[in-house]
């Protein structure tokens, strides 16, 4: 799968920009994308024991992942081991046709059978559809924090799902 690194970090530089503001200057951006969305990032993610990557595919073409960090703290989440999803991304020519659902459930389902966790979520804040997504699959808005992309200080909402057991006992 290390050799999907190259074609995840082509597709990654080309959605990223479209979960964030219209308005983001394109350096910034630009910054971002050359640190984080590297073929080198993405193998590193690929070759960690903490992470999943679940990856969609049409016609041999990256049309949508989902990066899993089994666990990754985050001072605002209370739990000893949250996982993360980070970096759900779906071609916008794709949405609306069930892949996101497909990703997130597949990143739910591997993170039930390996435990019982809190799962936590980083998403801009203005991005209502993306939030709409997440609320459907049980995240809830927990708190906010700060997301620089290159030197642009973005607000992000924080999401949390507790485990279906917690949920239960929620409602």
């Amino acid at each position: 799968m290390t050799d999907d690194a190259e074609a995840l970090s082509a597709f990654a530089a080309a959605v990223f920009p479209l979960g964030g503001p219209p308005s983001a200057d394109p350096l910034d951006l630009a910054h971002y994308i050359a640190a984080e969305l590297t073929a080198k990032c993405f193998r590193a993610w690929i070759e960690n024991p903490n992470a999943i990557l679940f990856v969609a595919e049409m016609a041999d073409q990256i049309c949508g992942y989902v990066l899993v960090l089994r666990s990754s703290w985050h001072p605002q989440i209370e739990d000893a081991a949250p996982a993360e999803l980070r970096k759900l991304y779906v071609a916008p020519a794709r949405h609306g046709s069930g892949i996101a659902d497909e990703l997130v459930r597949q990143a739910l389902t591997s993170l039930e059978r390996d435990r019982r966790a809190a799962v936590w979520l980083s998403v801009f804040s203005e991005n209502s559809r993306a939030i709409a997504f997440y609320k459907k699959w049980g995240f809830r808005t927990v708190g906010t924090q700060l997301f620089l992309v290159g030197s642009d200080p973005q607000r992000d909402f924080l999401m949390r799902r507790d485990p279906p057991v917690a949920q239960q006992e929620r409602a």
